[in-house]
């Protein structure tokens, strides 16, 4: 328990400062880069149709999901109505100024606070990336032209919908930011090390 006390309240080492840093990079095109990636393949679509989720809104063959989503009976996929675009990239910019702040002022207070910080903010959007698939595919109009049984598309991995193959995966924007969150147990670890070392 006092080690942990230290590393706390300590000062972080060069090392760790520069390891934050570099997180704190990583996170900057994280903004403008895309986030997540939903595929959808079926035999009447070889190429395949393809939504892309950026911080700010969704973009790709929309035209072409929400033509199909009519005739299941699921809404319209409208990326001004989800409020969640309106504050994704203030939290991205918090996430990297706390790395900065952290990273410059070398205190494991600031990093630890920005790293949980970020933590809950990746928990909460991937259970909100499932909420909004569950709940476009479980309220299907009953008076669609096509009866299809309610469903639930994975956020993560493969759905099988009728004749369509559904994938959903990490873009290049979530695969930084993983990154970027992976460096915190690093920088832990090596502080944990660094203040044991000192001790015996």
């Amino acid at each position: 328990m006092d080690t942990i006390n230290k590393i706390l309240q300590g000062r972080l080492s060069g090392v760790s400062r520069t390891l934050i840093l570099v997180a704190s990079l990583a996170l900057l095109p994280c903004i403008f880069l895309p986030t997540w990636r939903i595929t959808l393949a079926a035999p009447q679509y070889p190429d395949g149709l393809a939504l892309t989720i950026y911080p700010t809104t969704v973009q790709g063959d929309l035209r072409e999901v929400n033509l199909l989503n009519h005739y299941i009976g699921m809404r319209e996929i409208a990326p001004d109505e989800f409020s969640e675009f309106r504050f994704i990239p203030f939290f991205i910019l918090r996430f990297l100024g706390l790395a900065l702040l952290a990273g410059i002022a070398g205190q494991m207070t600031i990093a630890v606070l920005g790293y949980l910080d970020f933590m809950i903010f990746g928990v909460v959007m991937l259970s909100t990336l499932q909420h909004w698939l569950s709940e476009f595919g479980q309220n299907l109009s009953p008076t669609a032209p096509l009866s299809l049984e309610p469903f639930s598309a994975k956020f993560l991995g493969l759905t099988q919908i009728g004749q369509f193959s559904v994938a959903s995966a990490p873009a290049l924007g979530a695969i930084f930011m993983g990154l970027a969150g992976a460096i915190g147990p690093v920088v832990l670890f090596l502080e944990w090390r660094r203040h044991r070392t000192s001790t015996t």
